[in-house]
């Protein structure tokens, strides 16, 4: 009876122990795995973490490099402001535009003037028809006085007028002085209908295009006696071609 008390006794016992140790290795695996799932979490959290901190690095990195951009936008704008400076210089090439146009105008319509009074001088000597000395006339002394009033605006505008004649005044004064007779007084006609077409088209496209204000008064105010001059030219051509 002892005996069999003391096997189950050593049985219970045993039994016992390899309970505790189950739950030993029980707890230990736990605690491992629980430290484990700690450590992945942390482990987690720091790549989380690193990768947020990665995120906000590049986030950083990138509105750096937009805040360069964004300097480079601002310098674009001020490139823009270039561009705009550019539209300004555009608009300032525009003002140049102007302003060439402008001076070239003056320097043709003094080119005009002094070859309307060359030629009607010589119309006056050599011409033959009443009509052909009538126009010679008018020319001089209305060519004469538009030259009086473009030197002055000239001056102001800082532009120098030709004093001595062009080639092409010295060309057409040589072409017309080769003539004589009706021919010459139809050759005189037809310089000054062809010549005075082309004046016109120049005054109404200058005052049309400038911001002078000046030079747009004056073009405004020549332009019905330019129309005039041609009138006149076209009917001494007409009678000339009667001749």
């Amino acid at each position: 009876m002892k005996k069999n008390k003391f096997l189950t006794f050593r049985n219970i016992l045993m039994s016992s122990a390899l309970m505790l140790i189950v739950l030993l290795f029980s707890c230990t695996d736990s605690g491992t795995s629980t430290t484990s799932s700690n450590t992945d979490s942390n482990r987690t959290q720091d790549n989380t973490m690193t990768g947020a901190n990665g995120a906000n690095g590049n986030t950083n990195a990138q509105n750096s490099n937009h805040m360069n951009d964004g300097s480079g936008i601002s310098g674009s704008t001020s490139d823009g402001a270039g561009t705009t400076g550019s539209n300004n210089n555009g608009s300032d090439n525009n003002s140049n535009n102007s302003i060439s146009s402008d001076t070239s105008f003056m320097l043709k319509a003094a080119e005009i003037n002094m070859e309307e009074i060359k030629l009607g001088k010589l119309a006056l000597q050599k011409g033959t028809s009443s009509h052909v000395k009538e126009l010679a006339k008018m020319m001089v002394a209305e060519h004469t006085q538009a030259m009086k009033g473009l030197t002055p605006l000239a001056k102001t505008k800082m532009v120098t007028l030709p004093v001595k004649e062009t080639s092409k005044i010295t060309d057409a004064y040589k072409t017309l002085n080769s003539k004589s007779g009706k021919e010459f007084d139809k050759a005189y006609s037809d310089m000054m209908v062809d010549g005075h077409k082309d004046a016109i088209s120049l005054f109404e496209k200058t005052n049309n295009n400038t911001k002078d204000a000046e030079i747009k008064a004056m073009t405004t105010a020549m332009l019905p006696k330019l129309k005039t001059h041609l009138e006149h030219a076209e009917m001494c051509k007409k009678e000339c071609e009667k001749m």
